[in-house]
């Protein structure tokens, strides 16, 4: 009998033999149960697998402003010359330190000293007449109040014609001279300047409202390198410059701001510094899937030291994808950005994660 024919002869004998029948379908349920169980079986090991995968959120360095300025006398005032007299008599020389209350220059009054020697003539002509007059003359009592009112005259002369201009504030003066003129303070005679220095910068309107009194600013001193500390001593609310943003094409205020320093030791004047400021040091972007609200608190997870640790935050602002918030959280700080109801504080990362803590970074953070 041939192959074919024993085939035939096989698939006849299926038709008829009703067991046969049976046993096969029973084996093709079989193969299909098997199977089945094991494609279930690897959707669920594959879905688990999804489930362990931890993706991580860096939390991003705290804004930094940048702000360029010049280190500058504190105090600097400059001292006009007197109105009536082009030749005072200058009492201090170029470079000198003065105490306030000390005299800078004395200037005279030809008017006031005219009229000066006009009334003490008059009041010689008066002693000269009363002098050769008898004790009951009756016109001593008219000369006598002559004499009194013409040195009471003499006294307001006095003070007119000779003025002390001081100085306002102890520092240094600087005679301002045809090789040392003050281009701020032209036609002044000379300049009085403290010897603490501050820094001047300028900062735009986009930075405005970051930046309050008293905030710390790491200063560098660029010919030097020397870095210092500062603070923020005054900014003013009146704007100084307005130029034209290239990016965006529309205009810009300026605003003066001065920073305080915390050492005056290598400062000069004149000298180019830059002032770095850390902004919003107390609130952090974060995702907003990466917060955990269970109810009676508001946190996110660390990784601490290869564990998870809860870090409670309070939600300033929030939508989809971000939000600020404000807590003991630290910039650089790993935190977990999709956690479920499996993770506990305080434990272990798995190492065998699909995705490992250093590799799994959200890069979208930027």
């Amino acid at each position: 009998m041939s192959f074919k024919d024993k085939i035939n002869t096989g698939l006849e004998k299926f038709k008829t033999d009703r067991k046969i029948k049976i046993y096969v379908g029973v084996v093709l349920v079989a193969v299909i149960v098997v199977v089945s169980s094991a494609i279930i079986i690897k959707n669920i090991a594959h879905q688990e697998k999804e489930e362990q995968k931890i993706v991580t959120y860096t939390i991003p360095e705290n804004e930094k402003i940048f702000i360029n300025g010049l280190i500058v006398p504190k105090e600097s005032k400059a001292i006009m010359p007197p109105a009536n007299d082009p030749n005072p008599d200058i009492r201090v020389s170029n470079g000198q330190s003065v105490k306030a209350g000390d005299v800078l220059y004395i200037s005279k009054n030809e008017a006031a000293i005219e009229e000066i020697n006009g009334i003490k003539n008059q009041i010689r002509n008066l002693l000269n007449e009363r002098r050769v007059l008898k004790p009951d003359d009756p016109t001593l009592p008219s000369i006598n109040a002559q004499i009194s009112n013409l040195n009471t005259s003499l006294s307001a002369a006095n003070a007119k014609a000779y003025t002390k201009v001081k100085a306002p504030f102890s520092g240094k003066v600087f005679l301002n001279t045809s090789q040392n003129r003050d281009s701020q303070a032209a036609g002044a005679l000379m300049t009085v300047q403290s010897t603490d220095y501050v820094m001047n910068g300028q900062i735009s309107e986009q930075d405005l409202s970051k930046l309050k009194n008293d905030m710390t600013a790491s200063i560098t001193i660029l010919s030097t390198g020397d870095a210092l500390k500062g603070r923020i001593s005054y900014i003013s609310d009146r704007p100084v410059i307005s130029s034209s943003d290239s990016n965006s094409n529309t205009d810009l205020s300026f605003y003066n701001i001065v920073f305080a320093l915390d050492s005056q030791e290598g400062i000069v004047d004149g000298y180019h510094a830059q002032a770095s400021i850390e902004v919003n040091t107390d609130k952090h972007r974060v995702p907003t899937s990466a917060i955990v609200n269970n109810g009676s608190e508001v946190y996110v997870f660390a990784e601490v030291d290869g564990y998870y640790k809860k870090v409670n935050v309070e939600v300033i602002s929030d939508s989809n994808n971000y939000s600020i918030v404000s807590g003991d959280l630290k910039e650089n700080e790993i935190i977990v950005k999709n956690p479920t109801n499996k993770i506990k504080e305080g434990d272990p990362i798995p190492s065998n994660s699909p995705v490992s803590p250093s590799s799994s970074k959200d890069k979208s953070n930027k």
